[in-house]
């Protein structure tokens, strides 16, 4: 069995490297969209208070705009802006009646606002129930995607990001000297933070690179990330090429000595064949 250490060395040395089903793996599958998806992301419509007018708003549009140029180079896959949504919950179920791809602020961390007592503590489900950060308090920013664990497949990827701690700007310059943080100079950056967080989404996890959107690090000040580097920009025309289908970690390999078998199966008035299950898990990643 190859370790996870082992795996990590040996992502290192990769351009990018993939999320997958058991992370730290090299044997399940990766995270992905069906090809020619279009995915809409919506901002909450309540932005950041913090940011000067609807900057954040268009920090938003700016790490967008920076995929879209490679997808639409190459990809089967594409972005979509939707209209900004009430909505403040995060995660996907199958009875949503209207699946979104949210992107919100979190001003309150949840340690501060709901007693160890409460239940929520137990699902997992603090954030969504009390509108509050429940991650990591040193994380910028999370990224919570729902698939299903029998093939990879996304169905719905939400940013959270973490205002309580963080002051995130919309400025090209002066950088910030810590701790005299403010709005006025660049101090958490929000393209540089939103643009690594839409790589998750896409189905990116961490690499160890110097240099690129994928580096989990992000000091004070940082704008680099803001553009993609050139192996992160080669992940969409590897996975996601246009005209074919999107590409899994994982290869079956197909036996050489086929099988016959004889099944039948019957039905009254319209009484369904076959019934799929769904499961469906979630994985958050900063």
């Amino acid at each position: 069995m190859i370790s996870a250490l082992l795996v990590m060395a040996l992502a290192a040395n990769e351009p990018y490297v993939r999320s997958r089903v058991a992370p730290g793996t090299a044997k399940d599958h990766c995270l992905y969209w069906p090809e020619n998806s279009t995915i809409t992301w919506r901002a909450n419509a309540d932005g950041n208070a913090e940011t000067p007018g609807d900057t954040e708003f268009t920090a938003f549009e700016a790490s967008f705009a920076s995929w879209s140029t490679v997808l639409t180079s190459c990809a089967s896959l594409q972005f979509s802006q939707g209209p900004r949504t009430p909505l403040r919950t995060v995660g996907w179920g199958r009875t949503d009646p209207d699946p979104q791809n949210v992107l919100l602020f979190r001003q309150t961390l949840c340690s501060d606002l709901v007693g160890q007592s409460d239940g929520c503590w137990t699902t997992g489900d603090c954030g969504n129930q009390h509108d509050c950060w429940q991650h990591q308090v040193s994380a910028l920013a999370i990224t919570t995607t729902t698939y299903e664990p029998k093939s990879g497949r996304i169905y719905d990827a939400d940013i959270e990001l973490n205002a309580n701690r963080f002051t995130f700007t919309t400025v090209d310059r002066p950088v910030c000297t810590p701790p005299n943080f403010s709005t006025s100079c660049v101090a958490s950056d929000l393209q540089n933070t939103v643009t690594h967080e839409i790589g998750h989404m896409l189905g990116l996890d961490h690499t160890s690179n110097p240099g690129s959107t994928m580096n989990p690090t992000a000091p004070p000040g940082e704008l680099s990330k803001r553009w993609l580097d050139v192996g992160t920009a080669s992940f969409p025309c590897a996975v996601y090429l246009k005209g074919e289908p999107s590409r899994d970690c994982v290869v079956v390999p197909v036996s050489a000595t086929l099988g016959n078998a004889k099944a039948g199966c019957s039905a009254t008035d319209g009484a369904p064949l076959v019934l799929l299950v769904l499961a469906l898990w979630r994985r958050r990643v900063a």
